[in-house]
């Protein structure tokens, strides 16, 4: 008899059991609110040229998403919006941090090692960066302020072309009183973000202030004392010209006439006269001004990021190996740089790994806008749904209880529509789904459409009993019908909503509406509506007729 009764009531059972586990997560594990809730900074990004989807999914929200959240504990989310466009949440409302990640997205990060104006390797060459302290990795204080020092390991074909193009390049220029040889080594430059596409344009006057400002150089800032402005420019191997006055001279007009068509961008310094820039807008130049920060603006405008002698040992002149084919191959090398102090160089070196790491973007960053929610604020906002919501329950009570007059009718369902709201937020505490304003409505929408399947079923088990005497019978058979139609609805609301999820990692807030209101039509369907279904069916039976 009580197996006979178990079997009747399964329904009611799993419902019951489900709403426990429900309130045991919530209790428990407890919800996770966004940035919408608990504070945090909205950005959001658009690309400079539309991205393939392999491209958005493989490289760019990876990317953007480990530049932002480099230690994966700051909640952050990263989502594309149609091919250009992205945005990205994250827990983090400090503007000093905001700014110092702004300034780090908006960077490529395509690094790139010259030498004598031809690529000898490149970010992708580049295993990994050697985070160890016993191998140079970090922050040590010096005498003029702080260096810090990123060993890296190449690729083996990477360290074989690097020694392949510095073979033999220092030139012996002495000896020392002890008899040691002394050299004379070309350099290697580094460069974050190498300007490819573009003509830089510098006025004579910026030119000449950059030569006085690289020859002094800057230990704090990477900048070796000695360098030369011009060698810069052309070990950079891009595309540039000196403009002076108000027109381009021949030499300019010729330099323009030869560029090639892959260059739509004209960089140009301080001190460049409108006259001119009017001229390279003629030439279908889309003309950029680069103002003038803390380094020497060709320095900034290349993106150099360091400049490193070679050595007689690299080069392989000690110990001497006459031939390239046998020269010794470096498969690690270091990249370092100063600091006026600790915190600063420690922030270099976090950026520069960061960059190395993520790898660089396929496509340039074209802009950056941010929003940030404080935390008293998300409070307020979690308050305001949270009283919204009670008001949508009155107001469904009311409702009810103005339809059915009948409060063994209108409280079933009720409870029915709360129990399925709390199995939504248990859900979304199972999968640590991050609750924002657009999830919250999915909940709602999802108890909305509960409650008018709700009212169906009950209707048609209502119709069924005046139009039979046979109750029993026609109960069960109306049960059916009316699950026919509540589950024809709900499988349209999840064709129209799946693809959402599928895609849409990429549509952002929309993903959080479509999985709370899929969570919530998929526990209806297969949890509460049942159970709904039995209890109101046995209370119907009960009931007298009219």
């Amino acid at each position: 008899m009580a197996e006979s009764k178990l079997k009747e009531n399964w329904k009611i059972l799993v419902f019951l059991a489900v709403l426990l586990a429900a309130f045991g997560l919530i209790a428990f594990k407890g919800l996770q609110f966004g940035v919408d809730f608990s504070g945090g900074t909205l950005f959001q990004i658009q690309l400079a040229d539309p991205a393939t989807p392999e491209q958005m999914r493989e490289q760019v929200l990876p990317i953007i998403q480990k530049r932002l959240d480099f230690t994966g504990l700051k909640d952050t989310t990263v989502n594309a919006v149609g091919n250009q466009f992205v945005t990205a949440q994250i827990a983090e409302t400090n503007p000093q941090q905001i700014a110092l990640l702004q300034e780090l997205l908006l960077k490529q990060g395509k690094f790139e090692a010259l030498f004598e104006g031809q690529l000898i390797f490149q970010g992708e060459d580049i295993l990994q960066v050697l985070k160890d302290a016993t191998q140079g990795y970090g922050v040590q204080t010096t005498s003029n302020g702080s260096e810090w020092r990123l060993p890296f390991a190449l690729s083996d074909a990477a360290a074989k072309s690097f020694a392949e193009k510095t073979f033999h390049q220092c030139t012996r220029t002495s000896f020392s009183p002890s008899g040691q040889a002394e050299y004379d080594c070309k350099r290697t430059y580094f460069f974050i973000d190498r300007p490819i596409h573009v003509l830089l344009v510098i006025s004579q006057q910026q030119l000449d202030q950059d030569g006085l400002e690289l020859q002094k150089g800057n230990a704090q800032e990477s900048i070796p004392s000695g360098t030369k402005v011009q060698e810069l420019l052309d070990n950079a191997s891009v595309a540039y010209m000196v403009v002076a006055g108000s027109t381009l001279s021949e030499k300019n007009l010729a330099t323009l006439n030869a560029l090639p068509s892959t260059i739509k961008t004209a960089l140009v310094s301080p001190g460049v006269d409108e006259g001119i820039k009017t001229q390279l807008s003629a030439y279908n130049l889309k003309v950029k001004e680069l103002p003038q920060g803390a380094l020497p603006w060709a320095w900034q405008a290349l993106g150099v990021k360091e400049i490193i002698s070679l050595t007689p040992s690299v080069t392989n002149l000690e110990p001497f190996v006459e031939n390239v084919q046998d020269a010794k191959t470096f498969s690690t090398l270091v990249i370092q740089g100063g600091a006026p102090d600790t915190k600063t160089a420690q922030q270099r070196l976090k950026d520069l790994t960061i960059l190395l790491e993520s790898g660089s973007l396929p496509i340039p960053i074209e802009s950056i806008s941010t929003q940030t929610v404080s935390p008293v604020l998300g409070q307020d906002f979690l308050f305001n749904v949270a009283f919204m919501g009670v008001i949508a329950v009155i107001m469904v009570a009311l409702v009810l209880f103005i339809r059915y007059r009948n409060s063994k009718i209108a409280l079933p369902i009720l409870v029915n529509s709360l129990s399925e709201g709390i199995m939504v937020l248990g859900f979304a505490s199972l999968i640590s789904w991050k609750l924002d304003l657009a999830s919250m409505a999915g909940i709602i929408a999802a108890v909305g459409t509960g409650v008018n399947d709700i009212i169906v079923i009950t209707d048609e088990l209502i119709r069924g009993k005046e139009e039979s005497m046979e109750a029993t019978t026609t109960l069960a058979a109306r049960v059916k019908r009316a699950f026919f139609i509540v589950t024809a609805a709900a499988a349209t609301i999840i064709a129209t909503l799946l693809p959402i999820i599928i895609v849409g990692l990429g549509l952002g807030k929309l993903t959080g509406f479509a999985i709370t209101t899929i969570a919530g039509v998929v526990l209806g369907i297969f949890i509460t509506r049942p159970a709904f279904a039995e209890f109101i069916r046995r209370i119907l039976a009960k009931e007298p007729e009219n």
